[in-house]
């Protein structure tokens, strides 16, 4: 995975237009359907009819994954489809944090790396969703992580990320004698 320049403008109307798309499509199935379900199969004693508004909105969640499947390759999703994959690796690396963390203090290559990926990736994914509360506890560790690159002398750049790394954890560690 690749950290791509993303329209800030652009991603965010495009999700806002997403998802007041999905409420009003669930919302629309979800009532039609049960409505439909209640006039035909419905039973005359009020607070008997549950079952068939569940069946509602479970309708109006297929009509919603149908579409999306249907929608997710278009061009309009782009930006969302980037930021949705962003957050799964992000959420990948973050199962693997103990095993990260652990790697990391033994100055592993490729926890630096991950670490170094993350931290960027979570910088693009705050900006982009207007999260700016804990924008500068993530600079500062942006900030050390970069101190420690520079004390063991490494160059890490983010096409140095693959997927493939978190696997590979505790298998490349660097001692203070290899710096040379």
């Amino acid at each position: 995975m690749k950290l791509q320049t993303i329209d800030k403008a652009l991603y965010r109307k495009r999700l806002n237009i997403a998802l007041v798309s999905c409420v009003a499509i669930l919302l629309i199935t979800s009532l039609s359907v049960s409505n439909i379900l209640i006039a035909l199969l419905g039973s005359d004693v009020e607070g008997e009819n549950f079952w068939w508004n569940v069946w509602g909105v479970i309708a109006g969640a297929g009509v919603i994954v149908g579409l999306f499947k249907v929608v997710a390759a278009k061009p309009f999703m782009a930006e969302i489809n980037y930021v949705r994959s962003l957050k799964k690796e992000m959420n990948r690396i973050y199962r693997s944090s103990k095993k990260l963390q652990v790697a990391l203090e033994a100055n592993d290559k490729n926890a630096i790396i991950i670490s170094y990926f993350n931290l960027q990736a979570s910088k693009q994914v705050y900006q982009l969703d207007n999260n700016t509360l804990t924008m500068d506890e993530l600079n500062e560790k942006i900030r050390v992580l970069d101190e420690k690159i520079a004390e063991l002398g490494l160059s890490v750049s983010l096409d140095d990320y693959r997927s493939g790394l978190i696997n590979e954890l505790g298998n490349n560690k660097l001692s203070n004698n290899d710096e040379d």
